[in-house]
Order: structure tokens, then sequence, then C-alpha cells
């Protein structure tokens, strides 16, 4: 990370807006100016505002950035802020979140160390965030579907302030290194800081000396289990194909290659990737085999009772390979939380590789998914 971090105070009055006009005729945001230095405001700097003051953006479209300023400086028992500047070496300096100099912090320089010192692997930086893996104090393995797995758990730190350090349950695929982490509020638990600056680094202390949820990780081995035993629907394999579209057009994916596009809008001719391409080849090619243009014109009751060539424990390997192996940081992140949303509820088709040993079989030997083919060869 060449990322460095400035920290300080102000007064909302203090800051300004420059603002231009986009040739649809539109105002927008060009920069935020603190202490005379124009910065590149991120969404976090805006959300935290908004909170820190209570109003949202849609104020400005009848009073000035300047107006709306000087006005909470006025009636606002405290309008003091704490800045957060992230400084690239490219000169691309960006406005991180703002929070009442009160609040619990721990800067990025301290928790860095504070990680070394504890052997953190694979910390990342993204938006404000700093996120690390950890290995628990029972440090135990399991095996499921033949690949052999190792408990681990992601700490994700603020260094911005805005936001409390959030622990998440993640499991190792060793064969691979490839990291699944448990995104979603089943697996995740915020840490208590309290105020000030020596709280954060308290809490984190604690958790790397003595961190370990047996009843989490049993859950999480439980859901990768019963992932190996389940047949992915239509439903899942897409919501993981629009994701991965997601990440590529927002260039968050480690490739160069350009990918088809399919979509309600119709398709753009363009030359697969090899991401794409391995994911079609897992999944199989799903309009081929249901004899459909566009699998997205099925409607979503019916691509949740139609299996794919794939096991939901296989797409849980291609998502966690992407996000360790292809994947920026934001992107990571992005898929990991495709991850923990589809471990944390029931799988479309639960349990049925038990019923029907090939996928193929599916077709004929289930009701719901055998009306749904009649319905489709009928038109």
């Amino acid at each position: 990370m060449t990322a460095t971090f400035q920290y300080g105070t102000t007064r909302i009055k203090n800051l300004s807006v420059n603002t231009a006009v986009d040739k649809n005729g539109k105002t927008q945001i060009k920069e935020v100016v603190l202490e005379g230095e124009p910065l590149e405001p991120t969404k976090r700097f805006w959300y935290s505002l908004h909170l820190r003051f209570g109003f949202t953006g849609n104020i400005f479209r009848y009073f000035s950035h300047a107006e709306v300023f000087n006005r909470i400086s006025e009636v606002a028992a405290n309008d003091q802020v704490r800045w957060c500047v992230e400084r690239n070496a490219d000169g691309r300096n960006r406005l991180l979140a703002v929070t009442s100099p009160t609040a619990a912090l721990i800067e990025h320089d301290d928790l860095v160390n504070l990680l070394d010192r504890y052997g953190a692997q694979d910390v990342g930086y993204s938006e404000g965030v700093v996120t690390s893996r950890h290995a628990p104090r029972m440090d135990s393995g399991f095996s499921v579907g033949g690949d052999g797995f190792q408990n681990r758990f992601i700490i994700s730190t603020p260094i911005d302030g805005f936001g409390r350090p959030s622990v998440y349950l993640s499991l190792l695929r060793l064969i691979c290194s490839n990291g699944a982490v448990g995104y979603s509020p089943a697996f995740r638990s915020e840490l208590s800081v309290g105020r000030g600056n020596e709280g954060v680094a308290f809490a984190l202390t604690r958790v790397l000396d003595g961190f370990n949820n047996e009843d989490g990780y049993a859950a999480l081995r439980q859901r990768f289990e019963s992932a190996a035993r389940s047949w992915a629907s239509v439903h899942e394999a897409l919501r993981l194909y629009k994701v991965l579209t997601r990440l590529h057009s927002h260039g968050e994916v480690l490739t160069r290659a350009p990918l088809s596009v399919r979509g309600g809008d119709g398709a753009r001719a363009v030359e697969d990737s090899p991401l794409f391409a391995s994911y079609h080849k897992l999944t199989g090619d799903l309009s081929r085999i249901y004899g459909l243009a566009n699998v997205d014109a099925l409607s979503a009751k019916r691509q949740r009772t139609l299996p794919t060539a794939c096991k939901v424990y296989d797409l849980l390997n291609f998502a966690s390979e992407v996000a360790t192996h292809h994947a920026t940081e934001a992107g990571n992140r992005t898929m990991q939380a495709y991850i923990g949303g589809l471990i944390s509820g029931e799988y479309d088709l639960e349990g049925t590789v038990d019923q029907f040993t090939d996928w193929r079989d599916f077709f004929v030997g289930n009701g719901a998914t055998a009306e749904t083919m009649a319905r489709l060869h009928r038109r």
C-alpha cells in the first residue's frame, strides 16, 4: 500500500465546494476545498457528513453548499469535524470520512504496526477500510468435498474513524489459498470500542490475542457441506454472473480481456474473456440447455427450480478464487458479499445431490422443474 493518511480537525463552515456544469447542463461537484487544498470527495465523505449533522444531499437542490455549511455552524452545538485525507503517490488526494473529534479512532500507521506485531496476512486497503486475515486461537482443519479447509477470520477496520471494526468468519481453502469470507450479518460481529483513540487498539488487541467462535465456524462449515450436496440453481448462477459483469465494467477484475455481456437489453457481440469462459464451462451453456436465447427471460421463481451443471459448492469456490486472485480490493469485498449472501440463506435446491446423482436427472425427477420445462416446450 503506497497511500499515506493525514488527520486533522476543522469546522464545517471552513469547507467549501467547487462545482462544474456537465454537458447536460447539470451541476456536478468537482472537489471539496479543505484548508485551501482542493480534494476529491469520496462517497464515504458525503455519507459521514450527512450522518454527522443529520441532513441529506437533497438539501443542495435548494441551497448552496456554503449556505448549508454556514447555517449548520450557526445552530449546531458543536460544528467541529475530524477529517482524514488519503494521499497517493500519483497525486490523487481523496477526502475520506469526517467524524466527531471525540469518536473512537485508530490511525493508519498505528493499525499497521499492531497488525505487524500479530503477523496479519493479506493486509489490504480500500475506501478508508483496512482488512487483514488472521488465524483463530483454535486453528483446526477439516475437509469438504475432498478439499482441505482451515478456519480464519477477517478484521475490517476503518482508519478514518467512521464505523466500528468488524470481525468476519472466514474459511481458507488450502489447495489454492482461496479465502471465502462470510460478509453477512450471520457471520459478522462488531467490536465495542467506546470513545477516544485507545479504545479501538484495546478492542483489536483482545480479538487478536484470543478470538474463537466455535459455534460460528460450525455453522459456516455446515453451509459449505450443504453446498457440496446441492445443485446450483439458474438463479444463483445468474446472480454470480451479474456480480462478475459489474466488477468487470467497474474495472475491479484484474483482467483487460473483453467479455460477452448478456442482458435484458440485448447482447453485445464481443470476445469472451478467460474468466467468463471459465464461468460458462462451470455452469454449462444455460441458453442451449433450456432452449432460450436469454435465460433472464425466465421469472425468478422458475430460475430457482432449474439446476445448472454445477453445485453451489463449485460456485463458492469459483467466487472465492476470483475474489482472492483476480479482483482488486474493492472487487474482493463485492465478491465476498455475494458469498456471504449465498451461504447465509437456504440454497434454492438444498440437498438435491443426494436425490439426483447426475444434474440431468433433475429435469425429469422433480415435479416443479418438469412443469417448467413442459411450459417452455409448449411455447
